[in-house]
């Protein structure tokens, strides 16, 4: 039989971090392809100067979001991520959660941590990033470790993310959570809700993953690790202008990954972070290449 296609198409993006130009340029070319199934990684919020209104957006256009570590410091606030928050990133965190409705702040304590897929018979697991960021983010399992396993062209660079659901992180989830203090609300938030639904990574075929910003790959015997570009992030070799997501396009057998980038009006968002009361314009800058 011809490995045909099947017509099913998924649009994903990841680390919007609450800048709405690009994301509505995303969302209106997703649409204009007729796709309905759309997920996003995280970090919809956090940083950019429109996270309401990119969770308003998001949520007209049945997106279906995954938490990042950015929505989880307003849904189970910033004591179990403080080993890394300075005085400029209290702030903005302040910031961000104050322009947030109640309803929003309550939906985000309902959102998923990861989705399994089934395309073309290949299994894919949807993340934030593939070490658990509410708990496994100093210990050599994060995204700066994973970025010079992949530069120093390491053998096995997602060997880190085979810590996840492990017999050792599984007992340290487990030992932790039920100790009722502030910085163990993401351990209790793990057990409740299990990253990959408690599978290890080598279960999937393919792990997508944001967080990093940049796009890299890796691949093993045992899983493909794709990490995404963020949404509107300046890298690289990258049009300043142009927004980035990929679509899945399912076969008979397996499926293959379009990328697209979409231009949007640059000068718009930047005249929404200049004429914003956030107090970090610094950190989006840099983020937006400018």
């Amino acid at each position: 039989m011809k490995n045909k296609y099947t017509g099913r198409q998924i649009a994903i993006f990841t680390d919007v971090h609450g800048l709405l130009e690009p994301t509505v340029a995303v969302l209106n070319d997703i649409k204009l392809r007729g796709i309905k199934e759309i997920y996003s990684l995280g970090d919809n919020i956090g940083v950019g100067p429109n996270p309401k209104e990119v969770l308003d957006i998001l949520n007209e256009n049945n997106v279906n979001i995954i938490n990042g570590n950015s929505e989880d410091y307003s849904a189970l606030g910033i004591e179990p991520f403080k080993s890394y928050f300075d005085s400029k990133k209290i702030a903005s965190q302040n910031w961000t959660y104050s322009k947030l409705s109640d309803l929003q702040i309550e939906k985000l304590k309902t959102n998923k941590h990861s989705y399994d897929l089934i395309v073309g018979g290949k299994k894919i697991g949807l993340c934030h990033f593939a070490n658990d960021v509410r708990i496994d983010y100093i210990k050599g399992h994060n995204a700066w470790s994973y970025q010079d396993a992949i530069r120093n062209k390491e053998k096995v660079p997602q060997k880190q993310f085979y810590y996840t659901n492990s017999y050792e992180q599984e007992r340290e989830i487990l030992e932790k959570s039920k100790i009722k203090i502030p910085e163990n609300l993401g351990y209790m938030s793990a057990l409740k809700d299990r990253l990959f639904d408690g599978k290890k990574i080598s279960y999937y075929d393919e792990i997508i993953q944001g967080h990093i910003h940049f796009k890299m790959f890796s691949q093993d015997d045992n899983v493909k690790v794709r990490t995404l570009r963020a949404l509107a992030m300046a890298y690289e070799e990258d049009p300043l202008d142009s927004a980035f997501y990929i679509i899945i396009n399912e076969k008979n057998i397996g499926y293959d990954i379009t990328e697209v980038y979409v231009p949007y009006d640059r000068q718009s968002m930047l005249s929404s972070i200049d004429n914003s009361d956030m107090p970090d314009k610094e950190r989006v800058n840099k983020f937006v290449g400018r």
